[in-house]
């Protein structure tokens, strides 16, 4: 009896030593202010709904994705995002192009206002990228904008943008992939706002 008590005690102290040994888990967010353009060109007069991105398999858990090689993905396991990419970078979206002017109005997908025009997106890389002594924050998104009604797509475009990581530290890695986000979301503003065929489109 006594040497069952004995491993039992053994059991729980080693328990409790390997409960106190298990690394800290760290979550991460976007967080940037969007930016509203001065003196913006009249918007189009149209309201557009975001539909929450969707994303390569690579990026739907909420683990931090570094890749040295387009053959092998890895992960900090104790290093997350507080949310799927997905949902942060929809959130990151509707937030700019809401402050944009670019359009009359916009809104998140579901909604009970009445869009003419749907945003959506595929998130293709969200992740740092190793390339020797340089360590890169990447976000490339597929963007495509389509009447509601007919689904004929008015605009399309794959943007990628790259911002070099400081410091090789987890939180430098963030504010990389942060900038990128920011960039990408911004070029993706000027390219619609420019592009005159789908002015002509948007006015018709």
């Amino acid at each position: 009896m006594k040497m069952v008590k004995l491993y039992i005690s053994v059991i729980i102290a080693m328990l409790v030593i390997g409960c106190g040994s298990m690394p800290h888990t760290y979550y991460y967010r976007i967080d940037y202010a969007p930016e509203g353009v001065e003196n913006p060109e009249p918007g189009y007069p149209v309201t557009v709904g975001i539909q929450q991105f969707t994303t390569d398999v690579l990026y739907e858990s909420d683990k931090i994705v570094f890749r040295d090689s387009p053959y092998e993905a890895q992960f900090y396991h104790y290093r997350r995002w507080i949310a799927p990419p997905k949902k942060i970078v929809t959130e990151k979206v509707v937030d700019q192009f809401e402050v944009s002017g670019l359009f009359r109005k916009v809104v998140k997908i579901p909604s009970t206002t009445k869009v003419d025009y749907i945003l959506r997106g595929n998130i293709e890389a969200f992740e740092e990228w190793d390339d020797g002594q340089n360590w890169f924050g990447v976000v490339t998104i597929d963007f495509t904008l389509e009447n509601h009604v007919s689904k004929d797509i008015l605009w399309r475009k794959v943007i990628s943008k790259n911002n070099q990581v400081e410091k090789k530290e987890p939180i430098e890695v963030v504010k990389a992939i942060s900038n990128s986000l920011n960039e990408v979301i911004k070029s993706s503003i000027a390219q619609i706002r420019s592009d005159m065929n789908l002015s002509k489109s948007l006015s018709n």
